[in-house]
């Protein structure tokens, strides 16, 4: 960006700015430049993986190439403390067993929940870890695998058994055949209602205590107590997504088609009486679910995701 302001200060004073004096915004040109550049702008870079400089390099040439197409914002620097990750290439990673992964420059790390599957796939040579993506958020940490996996997708049973599914905020999810037979109610859990006393107490603490202001550092006992705030919205968001996460893998177990009703959930959160309970619902993450890849193969016969019904 400096870069740039130099050269434009330089075009309103009319000198003459040819093509090469901007900096390459390509992989290979950020490449080039933070070979020439690292030992000074950081002499602590022999301390990481060579390949969480490379991929940081292709993701901030992809940022490049949307802002030129016209999608996005110029791009910006990270957030320091909020979301922080880093991407390893796939031969710096391995799989010990089903719950302990060697990181380069990490070493080994225990993983509270169970690789089995993945684990199982790299014996058996049927897969291959492209990278790994350790994220930092709340506190905890998670890895994340790309994985190219070979596995053979089963031929659609005849005849093809479909299902259609209804939402609501007492009976979350209300299942029905064709026949009119109800297969499938799961009642309301209400996560955000349920822990609602418990995050109010440990927000109201937080208040108390001397946050971040402009020129001042929080203070430890505040850090704590934001500690405990966060781990509530994780709790309520794990919760959530661990229902969507058990319906729609025992969908997409049991049926090869899944017909959802279509709800306009944007407009429907303006009735102020029923918005905090819609939002605790999170219709729209279970419908979507089917993008984010929870509902996969919905058409089996096909493979095609399945669009609502309008």
């Amino acid at each position: 960006m400096e870069n740039w302001k130099e050269n434009r200060d330089k075009k309103e004073t009319g000198e003459e700015v040819t093509r090469e004096s901007y900096l390459g915004t390509r992989q290979l040109d950020l490449q080039k430049l933070w070979y020439e550049r690292r030992a000074d702008a950081a002499p602590w870079f022999t301390e990481n993986a060579s390949s969480i400089y490379n991929y940081a390099q292709a993701h901030l040439a992809q940022a490049f190439a949307n802002y030129f197409a016209g999608r996005t914002r110029v791009p910006k620097f990270k957030s320091k403390g909020r979301s922080e990750s880093f991407t390893l290439a796939g031969g710096s990673t391995r799989l010990v067993d089903s719950h302990h992964v060697r990181l380069s420059r990490i070493g080994e790390v225990k993983t509270y929940e169970s690789m089995r599957k993945l684990h199982r796939h790299l014996e058996r040579g049927s897969a291959r870890i492209l990278s790994v993506t350790v994220t930092e958020r709340r506190g905890n940490y998670t890895l994340a695998f790309t994985a190219e996996v070979s596995r053979v997708i089963p031929a659609p049973r005849p005849p093809e058994r479909v299902i259609g599914i209804d939402v609501g905020l007492t009976t979350l999810y209300t299942g029905a055949t064709s026949d009119g037979s109800k297969v499938l109610s799961v009642t309301n859990p209400r996560h955000y209602q349920s822990r609602q006393a418990r995050l109010a107490r440990a927000q109201r603490v937080a208040s108390r205590r001397c946050g971040p202001r402009k020129g001042v550092a929080p203070s430890n006992r505040w850090r704590r107590a934001n500690q405990r705030v966060q781990n509530v919205h994780a709790d309520i968001a794990n919760a959530r997504k661990n229902l969507i996460h058990e319906t729609t893998t025992m969908l997409t177990k049991n049926y090869d088609r899944i017909i959802v009703a279509d709800l306009n959930v944007k407009g429907m959160l303006k009735n102020r009486t029923l918005a905090t309970h819609i939002s605790d619902a999170a219709w729209g993450e279970f419908v979507a679910a089917r993008v984010q890849g929870h509902l996969v193969r919905l058409d089996r016969g096909a493979g095609r995701p399945l669009l609502p019904v309008k």
